[in-house]
């Protein structure tokens, strides 16, 4: 049966107390009790302050930090209290990742290099210890269990690198050791492939980059029956999910459409959708998230859009203190009756932003829903010129009438009135492929 994420973490909680010689000597616990509400948070506040003395006495980037803005991490007595600190920028990690680490460098499991989505294009580098990975691998398969049972689970993953030691790679070795199925596609095999490894492994989940499995979907649907094949939960993540996507596919599948959350930065996997809720619980035994003003960078209040600033509590190799993400979202207090928070669906990041003038900013979830409602169209990439917005969309077939059809949605934006008409061209089904897990963004326009 399916486990909510608050049961899961606090499993998971139980387990890393029972094992952490440090905090049991420093409460008198016994292993083997059962994690209630206040033991949850208090095993989270002393993770922070031993997370916050590691990088204070070996990180030599926190250290020059901590003394630039006179603050220590001595002053972090609780949760609250870390607001006291100063944020980490993605600038920060470009050229710099060295002076994050905490370990030395034959320590590191796996480092992984990465470029930001944004236009400064940032080359950032992260590094995990093999202690990491291993909190990783606890992790992902429990959120992996909020949408289906351990025992049930068959699942087919299409994750960039799938096939080699990538992320993909480690979610199938996850759910593996979890009692879980798991079989791996790349993001550019063929549809048909893709539906007879479904068939061949009575695949029951498909996990993976939305916008691979929309394609796929929209191709197979013309031959196939998908409603037939007894897929259980589509679970999408890597880009923002319209509700004309989930929607769609929920209509197709005749199954749960579900979302993920995560990101490099903080170990991939993060948070998971809650359906009573109306939105992402996420793994608060490992982070701690913030929503501030982007301007300010002061907390806004429970429920208010603000920017993730994300703090890693359980990493040895490279933790990050108050991670500014760029990624708009908003926290509230549960409305399911548990414990955890509540982390707004992402609409939009920062870093994706294009200001027209004239005191109009576009970013690219804006144009999802308008866009993803016609069935023809598989994938877009948009770029703009003034206040000239240029519209590349790949289609499932060649209809002129889906260039009018894209043209007449977009104008009708209220963010676009008094632009001029966006400018469609379409291309052909594959045309995007190569780049479908690049998340969206607008670039200038040649």
């Amino acid at each position: 049966m399916e486990v909510s994420l608050q049961d899961g973490l606090y499993e998971l909680c139980r387990l890393r107390i029972d094992g952490d010689g440090e905090f049991l000597a420093l409460t008198g616990r016994r292993p083997g009790g059962a994690v209630d509400d206040a033991l949850f948070d208090e095993y989270r506040l002393f993770q922070l302050r031993r997370t916050l003395r590691l990088v204070g006495e070996r990180s030599a980037f926190y250290r020059g930090l901590f003394a630039k803005n006179g603050t220590s991490p001595d002053d972090v007595e609780s949760l609250s209290d870390l607001a006291k600190l100063p944020f980490t920028r993605p600038e920060d990690l470009a050229g710099n990742s060295y002076r994050f680490l905490c370990t030395s460098r034959g320590d590191v499991e796996k480092p992984v290099t990465f470029y930001s989505s944004g236009s400064t294009g940032l080359r950032k580098r992260v590094f995990f210890s093999s202690a990491d990975i291993r909190k990783i691998l606890d992790f992902l398969p429990r959120g992996m269990n909020t949408v289906i049972g351990r025992d049930e689970c068959s699942a087919q993953i299409f994750l960039q690198n799938s096939m080699g030691r990538g992320i993909g790679r480690i979610l199938a070795d996850a759910l593996g050791e979890f009692g879980m199925r798991a079989c791996l596609s790349n993001l550019d095999d063929p549809p048909e492939e893709i539906l007879r490894t479904a068939v061949e492994n009575r695949v029951n989940v498909w996990f993976g980059d939305a916008i691979t499995i929309l394609r796929v979907t929209r191709i197979l649907a013309r031959r196939n029956d998908l409603a037939s094949l007894g897929m259980k939960c589509i679970f999408l993540t890597m880009t923002n999910i319209p509700d004309v996507m989930i929607g769609y596919l929920g209509r197709v599948w005749n199954c749960r459409v579900s979302t993920h959350y995560g990101l490099t930065e903080m170990g991939w996997g993060l948070a998971v959708d809650c359906p009573a809720c109306g939105g992402y619980h996420y793994n608060e035994l490992d982070v701690i998230a913030e929503a501030i003003d982007p301007d300010t960078g002061e907390l806004v209040p429970p429920g208010e859009p603000g920017e993730l600033a994300l703090t890693s509590i359980s990493r040895d190799s490279m933790p990050l203190i108050r991670y500014r993400t760029g990624d708009i979202s908003s926290l509230a207090p549960s409305r399911c009756g548990g414990h955890l928070e509540v982390m707004g669906h992402i609409r939009r990041r920062l870093e994706g932003a294009y200001d027209m003038g004239g005191g109009r900013v576009v970013y690219p979830a804006m144009f999802d829903e308008p866009i993803f409602a016609l069935e023809n169209v598989l994938d877009y990439r948009i770029s703009a010129r003034g206040e000239q917005l240029y519209v590349e969309a790949e289609t499932l077939e060649e209809d002129p009438r889906t260039a009018e059809e894209l043209a007449e949605a977009l104008a009708r934006l209220p963010a676009l009135s008094g632009a001029p008409r966006p400018a469609v061209t379409l291309l052909p089904c594959g045309a995007l492929r190569e780049s479908c897990y690049e998340k969206k963004r607008i670039l200038p326009h040649a």
